[in-house]
């Protein structure tokens, strides 16, 4: 008797081991830092809209594995089949000299709405929002020209939002974020698709709990 009362008693020792473990891994915290890197192509002359997308390469492992894509509105662009009048048109439109480059910008001010963004991980579900692109060619030889063998490489950076429309894991989340990283293009001249690689950070919240308990729980986690 006494050894079928331990026997069960290590039963169930075993079972409460293992139940919390499995429930903590299940539970996703109220805040979520999520640091990661990623790479992909796009297009903006000859793809209407333009779309830019890849994959979500290193970093934190919530993301890690997935997929990303970038929209942007191009209404009123000229069309796709007259790429040099298109690119005439952005770069007349978007890109300002400032001194050692041209700065392109694409947010709300100049477009019908900022563009767009989403993240689709396989297991963990989808999250999306808003974001302002910022794009720099730099003049090389400093002849206030933008030369085709400068249109080659360049750098990109901006701000996100991330909206409370996730699914799955992210479901709960919002918050904001930024990015930055490198852009080539192997034969500009011919308008070939844009190579892009980067790092981007996260930083996300529960939405779903109100004000009062997400400040006095901060609050309590400060005195801790």
């Amino acid at each position: 008797m006494k050894e079928r009362l331990t026997v069960l008693g290590l039963s169930i020792i075993l079972m409460l081991a293992v139940l919390p473990a499995s429930s903590s891994g299940q539970a996703w915290p109220d805040t979520l830092d999520l640091q990661f890197d990623f790479e992909g192509f796009g297009n903006m002359i000859t793809d209407s809209p333009p779309v830019y997308s890849g994959d979500i390469t290193d970093g934190a492992p919530e993301v890690t594995g997935g997929t990303w894509q970038v929209s942007i509105d191009d209404s009123g662009w000229p069309l796709t089949s007259d790429p040099e009048t298109r690119w005439n048109y952005i770069f007349d439109n978007y890109f300002t000299y400032i001194g050692y480059g041209w700065l392109g910008e694409f947010d709300n001010t100049n477009l019908p709405e900022k563009p767009h963004w989403n993240i689709d991980h396989p297991t963990n579900g989808t999250m999306e929002g808003t974001l302002v692109v910022s794009m720099i060619y730099p003049d090389g030889n400093m002849n206030g020209v933008l030369d085709i063998e400068e249109r080659t490489c360049g750098e990109f950076s901006g701000t996100m939002m991330v909206m409370k429309e996730g699914t799955g894991n992210f479901s709960k989340y919002c918050g904001d974020g930024s990015y930055n990283g490198t852009l080539e293009n192997s034969d500009p001249a011919n308008f070939a698709d844009d190579f892009v690689y980067g790092h981007c950070n996260m930083n996300l919240i529960n939405c779903m709990i109100d004000t009062e308990t997400r400040s006095w729980s901060a609050i309590k986690s400060y005195y801790r």
